[in-house]
């Protein structure tokens, strides 16, 4: 909170007045409550940071403080005209799961009806919606994994419903890509700021991918869950998912199996060169290797298919090995999502049945939750055609289910790390003394290096480096007839001033950060002749060698990046 005012410091906004009484799933007592202290203020703009519990408030709130009236009175999808307007908003989400700060959905629960009320308006979209990895660092495990959880649910239902679309797939593909490959690691190691961007930006992409095709039976359940049994919703989801994406697999098997191969199952490249095998006459390797189902050998060998070619033909004709893959591939995208979430207890003690979730009635409102799943509007877009029987059949079975938590080693977390360049390292230069002795050295190491000198004093180039957290200044100067590195302050006009933080700059000499990125992310702020700079990374580009090497000869070996 205290970041945000500070950047409206210079602004002609004011922040009036906060509402930080939100539970994990907002009630129509708090919306109502939030919207009559910004009426009570005469607030003409909503900032909202937080989960979504706290975006969905702040959506359903402003319907309140701009239209009036009762909470119930606009639920439901698209009730404002296209030429309402409710009050701008600003979205911060201080977790990477729900999407809600880039969708046009909000959820609501109504305690005393144990149930959830559903609202949807295109004005829900914020103005501005701002995804900070650095505010996501604190939040629990547990509250890491399940929201991460439900994220991954948004894209893989996204993927396999009703409303699919090319462009929704193309987004929930990727959007499950980031998120499996990154949230074993953000709850093993919350201060890594990469996997945290990963997650917030798989979160965001899964809330466009199903604001465009919805989402299913995952949410339905989950919605009945937390409104008569008050189950947090991204716990909800990561339980109920794969219960629902083996009920769905024979209706979307194709799909199953995309996204198996997106959560990175793998399968040898037969998958897609079966039938280039057996157009080659390979049946050997097909019966041995790749089907070791007893049904399937004994059907090649009958005595209809003995003749090679006629097999090849039949098969081929057929894809019968394509399917067979699929099948496979999409079965262990199931058994994937029970692993990941049996890996995520380990690290988060996130519960792994709906007993250790809360409910403790021994499901005695089971009736009301599969008649509350049923009315549920998610239901509609389900690939399969929701039934009360199976909805029973899964909440029970993930009531009565007994699992173990699924060990997780650093070895697991290591390929992550190493694609990331290592772990990430803050306040390297105690102070201002120390950033100057290192790099006032280093630069005119490099000045003297016959390779690097010559090449630097060819581009008349001056450019001042303006370092902060600690401040310093130098200012390297080619426009003379010999090259001057300057400490402090500099009389002279630069063409070129980068301001950026120091732990970026020592990150940059190691080679591990990209300065093209960097600038347009605000990591570094550029003013003058930019494409000069930009010229200079080839000549620079050996002294990301260098740079480690000097700081062994220095007796700093402590701070060379892995």
């Amino acid at each position: 909170m205290d970041i945000v005012k500070k950047g409206f410091e210079n602004t002609n906004i004011e922040i009036v007045c906060k509402y930080d009484n939100v539970p994990p799933n907002s009630t129509i007592k708090t919306v109502k409550s939030c919207a009559l202290l910004a009426k009570k203020h005469k607030c003409d703009m909503i900032i909202a940071i937080g989960g979504g519990s706290v975006i969905d408030t702040a959506k359903v709130a402003n319907i309140l403080i701009v239209k009036g009236g009762k909470v119930e009175d606009h639920m439901g999808a698209y009730l404002l005209d296209r030429n309402e307007e409710l009050l701008p908003a600003i979205f911060i989400p201080t977790t990477a799961g729900t999407g809600s700060e880039v969708t046009k959905v909000a959820v609501i629960a109504d305690p005393d009806n144990d149930v959830k009320l559903p609202f949807a308006e295109e004005q829900f979209l914020p103005r501005m919606a701002i995804l900070d990895p650095e505010v996501t660092v604190s939040m629990p495990g547990k509250l890491t994994a399940a929201t991460g959880m439900d994220a991954l649910t948004h894209a893989i239902e996204a993927y396999v419903d009703k409303e699919w679309s090319p462009a929704s797939d193309a987004l929930a593909l990727h959007a499950i890509k980031l998120i499996s490959n990154n949230i074993l690691q953000v709850c093993a190691h919350p201060e890594d700021l990469m996997a945290r961007g990963a997650m917030l930006a798989g979160s965001f992409l899964a809330g466009v991918a199903f604001s465009h095709s919805m989402v299913g039976m995952v949410h339905g359940i989950s919605h009945a869950l937390g409104g008569v049994y008050h189950i947090p919703h991204g716990l909800a989801n990561a339980l109920v998912l794969p219960e629902v994406m083996q009920f769905n697999l024979k209706s979307r098997l194709a799909r199953y199996s995309d996204i198996a191969m997106a959560l990175g199952v793998t399968f040898p490249q037969a998958i897609r060169e079966s039938r280039s095998m057996l157009e080659s006459g390979r049946l050997d390797f097909i019966k041995n290797k790749l089907i070791p189902v007893d049904s399937l050998r004994d059907w090649i060998d009958t005595q209809s298919f003995r003749a090679r070619g006629l097999a090849s033909k039949a098969l081929g004709n057929l894809l019968f090995i394509d399917q067979w893959f699929s099948k496979q591939a999409a079965e262990a995208g199931v058994e994937k999502i029970r692993i990941l979430t049996r890996q995520l207890s380990y690290l988060t003690k996130m519960p792994l049945n709906l007993k250790d979730a809360g409910i403790t009635d021994n499901l005695a409102k089971l009736e009301q939750v599969a008649a509350t799943a049923m009315e549920d509007g998610a239901m509609l877009y389900n690939p399969v055609e929701p039934d009360r029987d199976a909805i029973i059949k899964i909440v029970k079975k993930l009531y009565y289910t007994r699992v173990e938590p699924l060990p997780v080693s650093e070895e697991d977390l290591r390929p992550l790390a190493s694609k990331r360049g290592g772990k990430e390292m803050k306040n390297v230069f105690k102070d201002t003394d120390v950033l100057y002795s290192v790099f006032m050295a280093f630069y005119e190491e490099l000045k003297n290096n016959p390779e690097i000198g010559p090449a630097l004093q060819k581009t008349d180039l001056c450019i001042q480096f303006v370092y902060k957290n600690p401040a310093a200044v130098i200012t390297i100067d080619a426009g003379k007839k010999d090259l001057i590195i300057h400490k402090g302050d500099f009389k002279g006009s630069p063409e070129v001033t980068m301001t950026m933080n120091a732990d970026f700059a020592h990150k940059f000499w190691h080679g591990k950060a990209n300065l093209v990125s960097a600038l347009t992310r605000r990591q570094v702020i550029a003013k003058g002749n930019v494409p000069k700079t930009i010229k200079l990374l080839p000549i620079l580009k050996p002294a990301y060698a260098l740079y480690p090497r000097f700081l062994r000869e220095k007796g700093l070996g402590h701070l060379v990046m892995g």
